[in-house]
């Protein structure tokens, strides 16, 4: 189908999907952020970083030769992804029929942004879904529309757990205890400290309810029925563990609904998230269309992310709407990522 450029300049109308917002929850961005990369392929680099001391020498001898950090480079290859909707021929003749003084491409033309943007927002959505996979274990595995792919990023087993006794027993469960033996671990195997404790509305209710936690702030007028959000952080402040933040997004996934980060469980990641890894968005061949050719329409500088045009077939009459991307979360780091099942 060939790409129109006379209703929207593709130029114009890439740079309208890649403004599209997603919805505020889907914020798994701030764990994995976006990053254009130029290829189809995005790099994982991996330092193992050794706090090696140097030694002193006699005046005049040599200078020991000291040992450089391993250092491992691996590839992951970036599927494409994306979502086109079609406007048939009577919807075109109905959109005409609605103007008067003659033909108007104006309601065309805001149809195809409308579209553009709903694309837009399911590539995102697709996307967030992903990250989420990625996060819960350490892989990204995708099996729809002929692509069969999975890319396990090495996290360890002793980083995927399950706490002693679950934190729906409130009772008898102890999810203080739980996360410092969790960040003890995550200390000694990074050097630092995880930034942020990623749960659930309902794994932060077991917390609020859990009576180890309740114990932790009774006062002199006895202990509280639950525990609220603010005094749960001051403990773990106090313990040197964590920010909260609380995460319940749902998205539809064909005709499931999906949690990108499921219900039951608690995840650590890093302060800054760069250290733990990101989100490509690689080049498409609609991009490289785009940008070859006398007259290109697109910077090859402008080519990585997200792609919106508008391709036209004539028998029958119809015009596409596409957006269109290549991408995936890449784990760089998955020493800095812990899950564990608590519910």
């Amino acid at each position: 189908m060939p790409i129109l450029n006379d209703l929207i300049p593709p130029a114009v109308l890439t740079g309208f999907v890649r403004e599209v917002p997603g919805p505020a929850t889907w914020n798994l961005n701030e764990v994995l952020p976006d990053r254009q990369v130029g290829d189809i392929e995005a790099a994982i680099d991996v330092v193992t970083r050794t706090n090696r001391a140097a030694t002193f020498r006699a005046y005049d001898a040599e200078t020991p030769i000291g040992v450089r950090d391993a250092f491992q480079r691996s590839t992951v290859e970036l599927p494409p992804l994306g979502q086109k909707t079609v406007m048939t021929e009577r919807d075109r003749l109905l959109l005409q029929q609605l103007q008067t003084g003659g033909f108007n491409d104006t309601p065309l033309v805001e149809k195809i942004y409308d579209e553009a943007a709903t694309n837009t927002r399911a590539v995102l959505a697709r996307m967030e879904v992903a990250r989420g996979d990625a996060l819960v274990d350490g892989k990204v595995t995708i099996a729809e529309n002929g692509l069969a792919l999975e890319a396990d990023y090495g996290l360890a087993a002793d980083h995927l757990v399950t706490a002693p006794v679950l934190w729906t027993d409130a009772t008898n469960t102890d999810p203080l205890n739980d996360l410092i033996n969790w960040v003890n671990q995550y200390i000694d195997d990074v050097g630092e400290p995880p930034g942020y404790l990623r749960v659930s509305r309902q794994v932060l209710t077991n917390m609020l309810r859990a009576e180890s936690i309740r114990q932790l702030v009774s006062t002199l007028v006895g202990k509280p029925t639950v525990v609220n959000r603010t005094q749960l952080q001051q403990e773990l402040d106090a313990h040197g563990l964590p920010t909260i933040v609380e995460y319940n997004t749902r998205i539809e996934v064909g005709n499931s609904v999906v949690y990108p980060i499921p219900t039951d469980v608690a995840i650590l990641t890093p302060l800054n998230p760069e250290d733990l890894g990101y989100t490509a968005w690689g080049v498409t061949s609609e991009a490289l269309e785009l940008a070859s050719g006398q007259n290109p329409q697109l910077s090859i500088e402008d080519a990585p992310g997200m792609v919106g045009v508008i391709e036209r077939t004539f028998d029958p009459v119809r015009v596409w709407t596409k957006v269109a991307a290549v991408g995936m979360p890449i784990i760089t780091d998955p020493r800095r990522l812990f899950v564990a099942t608590v519910a």
